[in-house]
This record gives C-alpha cells, sequence and structure tokens, in this order.
C-alpha cells in the first residue's frame, strides 16, 4: 500500500492511524527511511494518539533511545543507526509498543512480535509511505 504525505501534518496523522486503526495487530514497528523521511514526525502523530506529550518527541540519533510515556504503558523509541539500539529482553518491561529507526541494523531478534515494517521515501511533493496491503 502506497499513502502520498504532501506535509508533516499528514505524516503525524499516518502515525496516528498506524497506533490507533490498524488492522494488524503488531508489537514493533520497523521504520526505514533515509534521513529527513519523516520517521520522528510518524513518531510524534503515534505519541499523540496514545495520549502522550508530542514535543517531547524527538529522534534518537544521538542518545539511541527514548521513552515516551502514553495510555497504557511506554511508546519505545530506538534508533539502530550504529548498528547497536541497546536490544535486550528486558530493555523495558512496560513497553506498550516499540519502534526502531534503522532497523535494518538492529538486533531483530529481541523485538517483541509481530513486527510491522513501513518505509518513508521523500518525493517530489512531500513523502511517500509504504505500509504492508491490509494494514489500514
Amino acid at each position: 500500500m502506497k499513502v502520498h504525505l504532501a506535509s508533516p501534518i499528514e505524516t503525524e496523522a499516518l502515525g496516528a492511524r498506524l497506533a490507533l486503526q490498524s488492522k494488524i495487530a503488531w508489537k514493533t514497528l520497523a521504520l526505514q527511511g533515509d534521513l529527513g523521511a519523516g520517521k520522528t514526525t510518524l513518531v510524534r502523530g503515534m505519541v499523540h494518539a496514545l495520549g502522550g506529550n508530542p514535543g517531547d518527541v524527538h529522534s534518537p540519533s544521538y542518545v539511541l533511545e527514548h521513552h515516551y510515556d502514553v495510555n497504557g504503558g511506554v511508546l519505545l523509541h530506538r534508533d539502530a543507526w550504529r548498528g547497536d539500539a541497546g536490544e535486550s529482553d528486558t530493555a523495558c518491561p512496560e513497553c506498550l509498543c516499540l519502534v526502531v529507526e534503522w532497523p535494518e541494523r538492529a538486533c531483530e531478534e529481541w523485538w517483541p512480535q509481530p513486527a510491522l515494517v513501513v518505509t518513508l521515501e521523500h518525493s517530489p511533493s512531500g513523502r511517500t509511505a509504504f505500509l504492508p496491503d491490509g494494514v489500514l
């Protein structure tokens, strides 16, 4: 499924839909995309939709991991660019869901299952999101 996102607001709205309206149950969101593709913007929409503070959402690139308090637990947001996103099976027992940026560099054996892969790409008029068919 291909979704055109003309603005950051639309990217946040997609994050909200993934958090609240996904027809496919998931515990880990593997979020692929180049620098500036909107990965953190999508997470901001998820956090807001789940009752957290969207102003708290920042890229985890420098700290590797952020915990966002949301209704029902914690959304864990990790960055695996450097090949170590701090994975372990006990990293966040109150974790409601996990979002991993640069998942191709991560150790997915520790991810809560099932995992959903979403790819964001730059396009001439914004961004394009690629999701599995039937997710929304």
